[in-house]
């Protein structure tokens, strides 16, 4: 702890004393938002574990389908029937706010599935091979908006804990330290002063009984 390098005075105790309420509400609230960060995150990593899971498992059955295709049709006609393929689809981003943080929202959207191949020379495999990455590609979207998400909490997180410590460690302590000197500085003088005062009330006494006697003499 140190002390602030201000002049102990009455005004000024008055001001460090506000701000001594305002860093001691500041430090509560950031208490609250902390906790708050904390509770979010941890249910969002739970969260992301089971979609990147999920994204996995999709993954896995997007490329199993495709080499399936690919061994059944062939590559060079794959590839042929992947290029003529104009699928329409949005992805769509906003905002939102999770914690009092503004975070990503993405959300993948596509029309109806409908072949734009002929079916001649094909086979139920392209199909599949295309509703299996269209599933891969909006649970992307989720992986894509949870990570964000969870990025920008903690990094609002790291932020609140270091002001928490700044609060508690370094402007709480030395505002209390400031206002102890203060206080002590302002008693000693007032302690002064009355002591002064006695001094001042004793010595008008004495000049007054001695005024007394002189005229009674």
């Amino acid at each position: 702890m140190s002390r602030l390098n201000i002049a102990p005075t009455k005004s000024n105790q008055l001001n460090l004393k506000r701000d001594l309420a305002m860093a001691t509400e500041g430090f509560t609230l950031l208490e609250q938002k902390r906790e708050i960060l904390v509770m979010e995150l941890m249910r969002l990593l739970n969260q992301v574990k089971q979609i990147q899971s999920e994204l996995e498992k999709r993954r896995r059955a997007a490329y199993a389908t495709l080499r399936r295709a690919v061994a059944q049709n062939g590559y060079a006609h794959m590839r042929n029937i992947a290029s003529g393929i104009r699928y329409e689809h949005q992805v769509k981003t906003d905002q939102k706010i999770t914690a009092g943080v503004r975070t990503p929202l993405i959300q993948v959207r596509h029309g109806q599935l409908h072949a734009q191949y002929g079916f001649v020379g094909t086979d139920s495999l392209v199909d599949q091979t295309m509703r299996d990455f269209l599933l891969l590609l909006e649970i992307i979207g989720q992986v894509a908006e949870l990570e964000n998400t969870i990025i920008l909490l903690a990094r609002e997180l790291k932020k609140a804990q270091r002001r928490v410590n700044a609060l508690e460690h370094l402007f709480i302590p030395n505002f209390k330290e400031t206002l102890h000197f203060i206080g002590e500085v302002l008693e000693g003088k007032d302690l002064d002063a009355f002591f002064s005062l006695k001094m001042v009330k004793k010595n008008l006494e004495k000049q007054t009984q001695e005024s007394d006697s002189v005229i009674y003499q």
